[in-house]
């Protein structure tokens, strides 16, 4: 009697999972499934081991591992889809709050899991092959879709995304902006000199960044102070910027910047002026000012020039802003409608017409959109303006413009794991970091 309430106990709980995910999904169609569930657990009508087949043992056991490690790989495929992913953070550009060779646990449940649009793909494999092939097929591709998560984006989350500008890659410089070599050296030169390979929206290289500004709000960075919708965000204790710091004739001792947690590798020092150029936290400003062949600490503030910088957004001539100086600048929300002439039209077109795959071209100096005629545009997604805590060394909107809601991935919520780059395991694992919550 026992053992029947255990087997009436397992089907209900195995089918409750498998309705409630299939309902979530809305894959309603896969409900009768439950039935099988029911004939393994209640029924046992049908062998569904393959003992009465008659195969030879070895067969036999072959397939029952190959089924195996089959039913491990949806499972391990499913979580990684649904619920939970890990990451590996590659540079510095989110310390102190991330670190180079931090592992990290990402929320899919946060914002929604995005089911995969391209689903023909070798399992983890994110876009390329060992050997550099493309690890996906293009032939079958699936509309966007995101299933409801437990809630939405925030200002200050830490969030992972598809890099919105990596649609193209040059293939000879895999960790190289195409766009950027493009306004650098030519669209023709780098088209004709190098092989370049596209990517869709869910096999675009990872990024992680801060959100700063949501859909609707309106964002300036003055002076390297960042304000949003009129309001001055605090900067954050173990945020990074650029200083410089001029000593008594010496360079700065390794034992202070192994305190200091800045890498030797990172420092950049003039024996002419004794001046050193280092990326430092916030906190650990006045400790380095106390310390006696220190002369003075001056934070770097990128100015507004007198002509255009080509890596800054919009990468247009009209606008001649810096990573400290940049703005102000409307992040577009879903449904809003804005007046587009030819000055703002830079800062929207990547929008109008890759994002949301519209037709626009520029005739005699009107505008038009899907061949009408237009001075107007209506946003049919959210999007969202990301910043990396380390302010001055890091790639982020500033740089590139709008995260795009239909790249969003999940938001960081744990470091599982951590150690140093290009160290050896017991000298470069950070055991302080293991399991802590990531804000």
């Amino acid at each position: 009697m026992e053992r029947v309430v255990w087997r009436y106990l397992a089907f209900f709980l195995s089918g409750l999972f498998w309705s409630i995910l299939v309902i979530w999904i809305g894959l309603i169609f896969l409900l009768p499934l439950n039935l099988i569930l029911y004939d393994i657990f209640i029924t046992r009508k049908f062998d569904w081991t393959l003992r009465s087949y008659g195969l030879p043992k070895h067969l036999q056991a072959t397939l029952e591992w190959c089924s195996v490690v089959l039913l491990a790989l949806i499972c391990s495929f499913t979580i990684k889809v649904l619920f939970v992913e890990t990451y590996k953070i590659p540079t510095p550009s989110m310390e102190e709050t991330l670190l180079a060779g931090d592992y990290i646990f990402v929320s899919k449940l946060a914002f929604g899991p995005r089911l995969p649009e391209t689903p023909l793909a070798i399992p983890f494999y994110h876009n390329t092959l060992p050997s550099g092939k493309k690890s996906y097929s293009e032939k079958l591709e699936m509309p966007h879709k995101r299933l409801k998560g437990f809630s939405r984006v925030k200002r200050g989350d830490i969030i992972v995304f598809n890099f919105p500008e990596g649609d193209s890659m040059v293939v000879q410089y895999p960790g190289q902006n195409y766009y950027s070599l493009v306004r650098k050296y030519g669209r023709d030169y780098i088209l004709s000199e190098f092989e370049i390979v596209t990517h869709p929206v869910d096999k675009r290289e990872n990024y992680i960044k801060r959100c700063i500004a949501l859909p609707g709000d309106t964002l300036l960075i003055s002076e390297g102070k960042v304000e949003v919708n009129g309001a001055l965000r605090p900067e954050l204790p173990l945020q990074k910027f650029k200083y410089y710091v001029t000593t008594r004739g010496e360079p700065l001792p390794d034992p202070l910047l192994d305190s200091l947690r800045i890498l030797k590798s990172s420092v950049t020092y003039n024996p002419i002026n004794s001046l050193h150029v280092l990326y430092l936290a916030n906190e650990n400003v006045a400790s380095l000012r106390s310390f006696p062949q220190v002369r003075s600490i001056s934070r770097y503030t990128e100015p507004t020039l007198s002509f255009q910088n080509q890596e800054i957004f919009p990468h247009n001539k009209h606008y001649r802003w810096t990573g400290d100086n940049f703005g102000p600048l409307l992040i577009p929300a879903r449904g809003d409608t804005i007046q587009i002439d030819q000055l703002n039209l830079p800062i929207y077109q990547r929008i109008i017409e890759i994002y949301e795959h519209n037709d626009l071209a520029v005739r005699d100096g009107v505008i038009h959109i899907n061949g009408e005629p237009s001075t107007s545009y209506v946003f049919q997604m959210d999007y969202y303006f990301v910043m990396g805590d380390n302010h001055h060394n890091s790639a982020d909107s500033r740089y590139w413009g709008f995260v795009p809601e239909d790249h969003l991935l999940g938001k960081a919520v744990l470091v599982w794991f951590s150690i140093k780059p290009d160290t050896p395991f017991i000298g470069g694992l950070r055991k302080e970091r293991i399991f802590r919550s990531i804000k």
